[in-house]
């Protein structure tokens, strides 16, 4: 599909579920600007769903997780699998939405990074650099964080030893990189 017509389409399904969101942008193809899309995919920290008091459930289903497939039928798609962290359907334009979901431990700085891509630039970010990659040999990436042996960080989803990376450019830093815009991703 061609990016002008895949835009439009990330543009809406955004919009849409944005009210069920706290954070939500489109990753992948669209955001490097690629002139053909094979599927749109779209990042999202989705807020909580909600207990029998109307109270924040941070255990539970969250909000996406409780509109995703009825917004695929009514946008005539079909849902097609999906789990915690990972939603996918097919759309009736004739294209794939990815929707990744960042859920503790996992960070939006390195979820967004690795699901800009494209994939082997997003394999070298994760890959220990005494195989090759950029990561810090002293790190590793686990569920969407990266963790640090021996480090202590507190908070809510945090485990010894996660590295918390709010924006994409806390991960570039981590990974000693200069900021490298989305279009020049794997071209190094």
């Amino acid at each position: 599909m061609e990016i002008r017509y895949a835009k439009i389409i990330a543009g809406e399904l955004t919009e849409q579920f944005s009210p069920f969101c706290e954070r939500i942008k489109i990753a992948g193809s669209i955001r490097r600007h690629k002139p053909n899309i094979k599927d749109i995919e779209i990042v999202a920290t989705p807020k909580p769903g909600l207990d029998i008091f109307g109270q924040p459930d941070r255990t539970g289903p969250t909000a996406i997780d409780k509109v995703f497939n009825s917004f695929m039928i009514n946008r005539g798609g079909r849902y097609l699998q999906g789990a915690q962290r990972y939603k996918k359907a097919h759309l009736a334009e004739g294209i794939v939405l990815d929707m990744f979901l960042v859920l503790p431990p996992a960070q939006w700085g390195v979820i967004f990074a690795i699901r800009t891509g494209p994939a082997k630039f997003s394999q070298w970010l994760v890959t220990p650099r005494r195989h090759g990659g950029a990561l810090p040999s002293y790190c590793r990436v686990r569920d969407g964080g990266v963790y640090k042996a021996g480090a202590k960080v507190q908070g809510p989803g945090a485990r010894d030893g996660l590295i918390l990376m709010p924006e994409e450019k806390d991960f570039f830093d981590l990974l000693g990189l200069d900021w490298i815009e989305p279009e020049a991703r794997g071209t190094q």
